[in-house]
């Protein structure tokens, strides 16, 4: 809404948080549909490319990492270990809970970061007049901002 705009009334459907979640959950669709064929959903996808790359990783680090909830976080964890596809490491500290992807994980992330890279040149490519680094750095804004105290 720029400055001219600024008499108006807010609509509830301007709600950034709104806006931010019904284009969180298409996005959701549209790249589990892609990872259907690795047998992963994105959320996931996210997990084992957060693994394969910071290698094995305390729950609560991975939690800071990803912006999300520590319990939320081990529940989807948990999945992926009845699953195989990741394991609880040893940990001198017992409080601390540590994860690592195992060799189904890196075979499963393997099967599907191309999936994932076809899925993500497919959306880019959809939206030319985008300028993802831009949009990617207003969305850090966001997220900046809602998460600064006050």
């Amino acid at each position: 809404m720029d400055n001219s705009d600024a008499h108006m009334a807010p609509q509830p459907g301007d709600c950034i948080s709104y806006r931010l979640r019904r284009t969180a959950r298409a996005a959701a669709r549209h790249y589990d549909k892609a990872l259907k064929p690795a047998d992963v959903r994105n959320t996931q996808f996210t997990l084992l490319s957060t693994l394969e790359t910071q290698g094995e990783v305390t729950i609560g680090d991975m939690a800071k990492t990803l912006g999300v909830d520590a319990t939320t976080l081990t529940r989807n964890m948990d999945v992926m270990v009845r699953r195989g596809l990741i394991e609880n490491v040893g940990s001198d500290d017992a409080r601390e809970r540590r994860m690592s992807l195992t060799a189904a994980g890196q075979s499963t992330f393997a099967v599907a970061l191309p999936l994932w890279q076809a899925a993500q040149q497919a959306l880019l490519s959809s939206l030319p007049d985008i300028n993802w680094p831009e949009t990617a750095q207003a969305l850090d804004d966001i997220e900046q901002i809602c998460s600064s105290p006050g």
